[in-house]
């Protein structure tokens, strides 16, 4: 039996958001949510209906929106997501906005950018499709292999270059010979797992998402601890300083800017607000 628009989204409101509903079952029926709004009488077949259900179903047990339709947009680019990278969020929209300001107006010949903990890919990914200048080499780690598939089919899809590396913060890169590189300007961006244990359990709208991508010890701040350690040694070794964001939790800023000041304290630190007036991104130069 077939159902209309307008009913199927009238009932499942009164489950789940109502922008969740109309996303769900936009993507059932391939069709955008204008074309919804425009038809509230268009008719569902039966099995579209119940492939709807169960979809708002597992919105009703906090399954992200995006790992049921499979994407999300970040800075105005769509992203392949599933169940082993972190959701972007539009809170990260901002390192982003940051980085490309900096490698913008950069007057080096070469910028080296390294993302940390890349995920879905969705930080340099970003950032080259946007960016004006193009004598840039990109390097993106994870500690995950399964991330690190979701990031390489993303940078197919967006066709842009990106060397990829397994491993531990920048343990892959430490004897990386770029650095090495003269006019080099070393651009590294890191969203870490930055929450402690307490606020993951407290959260039940992130439990689905990856906890290895989540949550740090050290009250959240346990590897970006050991990333400004990394730091540290590229600084000593190869003489560059590195222009670094880092995205955080707001209540971290003090503990994160006594870290800083620990391994670099030569460095000068600022910090950005998120769109909720919040302390979100650290900037290291």
């Amino acid at each position: 039996m077939k159902q209309s628009v307008q009913k199927l989204l009238t009932t499942s409101s009164q489950k789940i958001n109502k922008l969740d509903a109309e996303i769900l079952l936009a993507h059932v029926i391939k069709k955008s949510r204008d074309f919804l709004f425009a038809n509230p009488e268009f008719e569902i077949s039966f099995w579209k209906k119940i492939k709807f259900e169960n979809l708002v179903r597992q919105r009703q047990k906090n399954i992200p929106v995006a790992y049921l339709v499979g994407h999300k947009e970040f800075f105005g680019l769509d992203f392949f997501v599933n169940k082993n990278v972190l959701v972007p969020r539009p809170d990260t929209e901002l390192m982003v906005e940051n980085a490309l300001q900096q490698i913008n107006t950069s007057t080096l010949e070469h910028i080296l950018l390294i993302d940390v903990g890349t995920g879905s890919g969705c930080i340099p990914i970003s950032i080259i499709k946007t960016l004006k200048h193009k004598n840039i080499k990109t390097i993106a780690v994870d500690v995950s292999s399964k991330a690190l598939n979701v990031a390489k089919k993303n940078a197919k899809k967006h066709n842009v270059e990106i060397e990829f590396l397994y491993g531990n913060l920048l343990e892959p890169i430490l004897q990386n010979s770029e650095l090495r590189t003269k006019n080099n300007e070393l651009i590294i961006t890191a969203n870490l797992p930055y929450i402690t244990e307490q606020q993951f359990k407290q959260e039940p709208s992130i439990q689905h998402e990856p906890k290895l991508a989540l949550v740090a010890d050290n009250d959240g701040l346990a590897l970006y601890e050991e990333l400004l350690q990394q730091i540290k040694q590229i600084t000593n070794t190869y003489n560059l300083k590195p222009k670094t964001y880092f995205e955080t939790d707001p209540s971290q800023t003090e503990k994160i800017k006594i870290l800083i000041k620990k391994y670099l304290p030569e460095s000068n630190i600022e910090v950005k607000k998120d769109l909720a007036g919040l302390d979100r991104l650290v900037i290291i130069t």
